[in-house]
């Protein structure tokens, strides 16, 4: 088997299968997102749950998110997004490669729709602007 068609190492009971997202999960996403999407290191923050940690992983937490030279330890934390979001889901767990590419896709999704309107209304301020030109002379 060629090494890039080679299956990714699987734990006990922990199966990777990808699939559409559901509704839940968009919506989990989202809402996690969206509570710290003020906070520059708001992946770090999303990946964690602060109700599974213990007291000294609480207090490791609050160090983070309040000293910056935490940054380098714990920069990338999309496996621990895709474990969190994969806890309740039937079909398998999402890899951390899944999540990170389906937020950028909805992310320039957006971005572009935003632009659009931005010209849509632009085209329409212009052509308002001439019909008034053209009326008046």
């Amino acid at each position: 088997m060629p090494p890039h068609k080679k299956m990714r190492s699987r734990t006990e009971g922990d199966v990777i299968k990808s699939g559409p997202y559901t509704n839940e999960e968009d919506a989990q996403l989202i809402e996690l997102y969206e509570q710290h999407s003020d906070k520059v290191d708001k992946w770090k923050i999303i990946a964690v749950d602060k109700s599974d940690l213990t007291a000294d992983e609480k207090r490791e937490i609050d160090d983070l998110q309040t000293n910056p030279c935490y940054n380098k330890k714990y920069r990338n934390k999309w496996p621990e997004i895709a474990k969190k979001l994969s806890l309740n889901r039937k079909q398998g767990r999402r890899t951390e490669l899944q999540i990170k590419n389906y937020w950028n896709s909805k992310e320039r999704t957006q971005k572009r729709k935003n632009k659009n309107k931005e010209r849509s209304y632009e085209r329409i301020s212009n052509i308002m602007n001439i019909k008034n030109i053209i009326r008046d002379v």
